[in-house]
This record gives structure tokens, C-alpha cells and sequence, in this order.
């Protein structure tokens, strides 16, 4: 099943399980990682990679080699609440 979701304004789909890293990664955005690898299982330890997604009124950090594509959710690679973090 195919998932539709904005990353910095652009529509973009993804497949579904695939985690908001993956989708931006295939699609040439840039989220900088860490302790991201193909060898390991993520856990967002390092927390470089944190987005700010919204959905349903609500917006919040997560991190995005964690975090699943889901359907209409809104993704800020570089907003001012990324920055601060």
C-alpha cells in the first residue's frame, strides 16, 4: 500500500513501513544521522535525525529513522523548533 506525506512542502509517497529517514533519504533530502546504519537495527540514540511532524492540529520532534510514514502527515526537516533542538 502506497502513503502519501509532505517532507519541506513537497508530496512525496512511500511504501508502506518504511520510516520517515528512508522516504526522505530515496527522495534526495538530507537528514543528518549517526548512528544510522544498514548493519543495525535504528534505536535514535544519537537524536540527529530528529524531524518535526504534524498531524491532526499537533506537531512534535521525533526521530525519523524511528518514526513510520503515515498518510497526511506534514514533515519540517529544518524548522525553527529543529534548529533549536
Amino acid at each position: 500500500m502506497m502513503i502519501t506525506l509532505t517532507i519541506d512542502g513537497q508530496k512525496f509517497q512511500a511504501k508502506e513501513g518504511q520510516t520517515l529517514l528512508q522516504v526522505a533519504q530515496e527522495n534526495g533530502i538530507d537528514i543528518p544521522t549517526l548512528c544510522n546504519h544498514e548493519a543495525i537495527e535504528p534505536y535514535g540514540a544519537c537524536r540527529l535525525c530528529i524531524v518535526e511532524i504534524a498531524s491532526k492540529g499537533r506537531s512534535r520532534i521525533v526521530t525519523s529513522c524511528l518514526y513510520p510514514a503515515e498518510e497526511g502527515l506534514e514533515v519540517k526537516t529544518n524548522s525553527p523548533k529543529i534548529v533549536e533542538n
